[in-house]
């Protein structure tokens, strides 16, 4: 299934950077401030 294709949004909330090489987009957030989008 491919989710990005049917224009579905999935949000992870991860501690480990190793998820991010799944993920299309990545933002950042530390502190509750965006460090990186």
């Amino acid at each position: 299934m491919d989710l990005d294709n049917e224009g579905r949004t999935v949000v992870i909330v991860a501690y480990d950077p190793e998820i991010a090489k799944y993920a299309n987009r990545v933002i950042l957030v530390k502190d509750g401030i965006i460090q990186y989008n």
